[in-house]
């Protein structure tokens, strides 16, 4: 059988992390797993998924443990169950199963698109294949012929790049299943944002955007905006302009949830 990392037929960025456990391991993975990142829009009330996201490549051991390794940070090693879990494992410190996974997040937590959460959908799917136990998943996704019509416009994800500890207290909201650009913008009034976040949506909504709230994704201070797809850029030089630090980007179309799993 092929190793996983030489089959052409497969994207790169998934032939990526199994090449990166055969390096690292001398033998080839058993399986490579993907799970995209998540916007979660109106406290949850809707999920974005993203391009962006986590993979997982690794084989299954036979000592109950699970071995996480980061492409990105190699020496930080987490062996669980442990009272020690680099931050970078912290999303999660509380699975367990055995098996050696190698992990590759490319969004940094806190960014808006909760890459704790894409980490531990992809572990969670290797975990699940490699030893034949079920494993569930929330299928919230975008279901609303409301936001079907946003796939002309753009999720604007605006990473403040301002991290903070203390946890960002969020309230409950009700979302009818209406115009969601209204219901961003009603969503951030009803919370308590750092003023990061509120100078991200008052810039927005002056440039022009349809809606525009906070994001919850410790412990970054993210926010989003619904705009049309030939206002982006002036948005986006709006907010800049009305921040200290230059924020990180990412546009988002609209578009299915998937997750890959490959043996």
């Amino acid at each position: 059988m092929i190793d996983i990392a030489d089959r052409p037929e497969i994207a790169p960025e998934l032939r990526l992390v199994p090449h990166a456990f055969r390096r690292t391991f001398g033998r080839p993975a058993q399986g490579v797993w993907y799970a995209p990142g998540v916007l979660n829009l109106l406290g949850g009330a809707l999920k974005v998924p993203a391009k962006w996201g986590a993979i997982v490549a690794g084989d299954q051991r036979d000592d109950g443990r699970l071995e996480l390794v980061s492409v990105n940070r190699p020496t930080e090693r987490a062996l669980l169950p442990s009272d020690e879990v680099p931050a970078w494992a912290a999303p999660v410190a509380g699975m367990s199963g055995g098996a050696t996974l190698m992990c590759s997040v490319d969004l940094p937590r806190g960014s808006g698109l909760s890459a704790g959460e894409a980490l531990r959908t992809a572990v969670a799917l290797a975990l699940r294949d490699l030893s034949n136990t079920p494993f569930a998943h929330d299928e919230r996704r975008i279901r609303s012929p409301q936001v079907d019509k946003c796939a002309v416009h753009r999720l604007l994800v605006v990473d403040t790049r301002v991290r903070r500890m203390e946890a960002q207290v969020e309230r409950p909201y009700a979302w009818d299943g209406g115009d969601l650009g209204a219901a961003l913008t009603a969503y951030h009034r009803a919370q308590d944002p750092d003023p990061e976040q509120d100078a991200v949506v008052r810039a927005a909504m002056a440039a022009g955007a349809r809606g525009a709230s906070m994001l919850v994704d410790p412990p970054g201070r993210p926010a989003v905006a619904l705009v049309d797809a030939d206002l982006v850029p002036a948005v986006k030089k709006a907010i800049t302009k009305a921040v200290e630090v230059p924020p990180r980007y990412l546009t988002i179309v609209p578009g299915p949830f998937r997750t890959e799993a490959l043996r």
